[in-house]
């Protein structure tokens, strides 16, 4: 039971870490755009990597705490990883979700200062 556990949270925390490693540029990039300073943008890539890893453990562990006596190895094997990989899937979702809203606020920052730059000025 144990064995199969960890072979499920290695496998889920390995495609955790997998996204993590794919995003990771992209992510700094993105942040690098939102955030004020590199060292906020750092911090913000660190967190969400970290939160990309520990998401999937977080499920396999949940999935730890609810016996599965009398189930074959493959059945807890899948659950386990799937729920695993269910949290990172909500974790890249929340990350996605306050990603878009600070994009979309930098956006609206940005075309209402045009917008306020191309009115014609009063004398």
């Amino acid at each position: 039971m144990m064995t199969t556990l960890l072979m499920s949270g290695i496998a889920a925390c390995g495609t955790g870490a997998l996204f993590a490693i794919l995003l990771a540029k992209p992510l700094y990039g993105t942040l690098g755009d939102a955030c004020r300073t590199g060292r906020s943008a750092t911090f913000w890539t660190a967190y969400s990597t970290a939160m990309m890893v520990l998401a999937p453990a977080i499920g396999v562990l949940f999935m730890a705490a609810y016996p599965s006596r009398g189930l074959p190895m493959e059945v807890v094997f899948s659950r386990s990883l799937l729920f695993g990989l269910v949290c990172l899937i909500i974790a890249l979702l929340v990350i996605g979700r306050v990603m878009g809203r600070s994009a979309f606020r930098q956006l609206d920052a940005e075309l209402g200062a045009s917008q306020a730059a191309a009115l014609p000025k009063e004398q």
